[in-house]
């Protein structure tokens, strides 16, 4: 055989699928629709509303449920106050486990594999010729999760990821930093770029969608509407600065509902979704104004009213920037993240996927 011969490419329409079951004396308790069913109801704590999230019928979802309790021999989802047919439900302390058991392997066997399959495919690459993005910090988990799959289905394409807060991401892109693709919490920072004419045309697309959430302390008695945030009980809210994504969304929230200049003696302002969590967390505020993603995957905040999505939604916008290295493979990047699997991606953090 000869030694120079030079290795056969990767197989274009070839991909690496990565399946993870929990088992119980060889019966599948979890895989990965039963724990997106899961994760779901324990973040709307509704069987209806975690079965419409994740595109099931309430008949099927209700079956999943008898079957992963049956499997696990003992509950794993368990009704509440409401009774199930009117969709009340919520995950035992050993369902919550168990999904975060699943959850967390799942995604280290992901980027294992990823790494290892980049590693035989194309040992040694030049790493400096790669995908540039950038991403709005709130995506970071998320963003983490499509990367990894993405590299099992393109493992030659490398992605370099930066995050930080739209609006500052936008300045450095304008500046002439590296850019191949921008997802951006709000529409506006992407106009910014589209009128600098730094975006390939045709490119711009929703990609998902975030509902806020005003959040407090574990164990702090929930809002019955926002207007108690007027009330003694909240000497300090704190909300992210107006600049930033976030904070433009709360800011026109607030003044939608009529409370903003009346909260604004109480107001601290922040940089962004995790520092409004850590700002409550350490007790520097009573309550906050949060992306809902974040604050219902918290472990030390609670939800003390959920903002209805009519009143406020974030998107969360990409386009491929011009004048990029690498702007076919940015392409399909973007259609990866517009795809079923990009869609499951969004769900598993608390975010509604887009129609592209």
């Amino acid at each position: 055989m000869d030694k120079h011969k030079a290795k056969p490419d990767w197989n274009r329409d070839w991909t690496v699928g990565v399946r993870l079951w929990i088992d119980r004396h060889g019966q599948a308790v979890l895989g990965q629709g039963r724990v997106e069913l899961l994760d779901a109801i324990d973040r709307l704590h509704s069987i209806t509303a975690a079965a419409k999230a994740v595109g099931i019928s309430y008949r099927k979802a209700w079956a999943m449920i008898q079957e992963v309790n049956k499997a696990a021999g003992e509950p794993l989802v368990e009704s509440v106050t409401g009774g199930l047919k009117g969709g009340g439900a919520q995950l035992t302390e050993r369902g919550r486990f168990a999904v975060t058991i699943y959850q967390q392997l799942d995604q280290a066997l992901h980027e294992s594999a990823a790494g290892v399959l980049r590693r035989i495919i194309s040992p040694g690459k030049d790493t400096s010729a790669c995908i540039h993005l950038a991403a709005a910090i709130s995506l970071q988990e998320v963003v983490g999760q499509l990367l990894a799959e993405f590299a099992l289905q393109q493992p030659a394409v490398h992605v370099r990821a930066v995050y930080g807060a739209s609006n500052e991401l936008a300045d450095h892109l304008l500046a002439g930093a590296p850019g191949d693709l921008f997802i951006s919490a709000e529409a506006r920072q992407i106009d910014r770029l589209a009128k600098a004419g730094r975006l390939v045309a045709h490119t711009k697309c929703v990609v998902a969608t975030n509902g806020l959430a005003v959040i407090g302390p574990r164990g702090t008695k929930p809002l019955k509407k926002i207007t108690d945030l007027r009330s003694k009980r909240i000497q300090r809210l704190v909300v992210a600065e107006p600049a930033c994504p976030l904070g433009g969304y709360s800011k026109s929230f607030l003044e939608s509902a009529g409370v903003y200049d009346d909260l604004l003696p109480k107001v601290l302002h922040v940089d962004n979704s995790r520092a409004v969590l850590s700002a409550v967390a350490a007790g520097s505020a009573d309550a906050g104004v949060a992306f809902a993603s974040d604050a219902a995957r918290s472990e030390i905040c609670q939800i003390l009213f959920q903002i209805s999505a009519s009143q406020a939604t974030a998107q969360y916008v990409a386009a491929i920037v011009k004048g990029g290295q690498q702007s076919k493979a940015a392409k399909a990047l973007l259609d990866f993240i517009c795809s079923a699997s990009g869609a499951k991606c969004f769900r598993r953090h608390g975010l509604q996927p887009a129609k592209c």
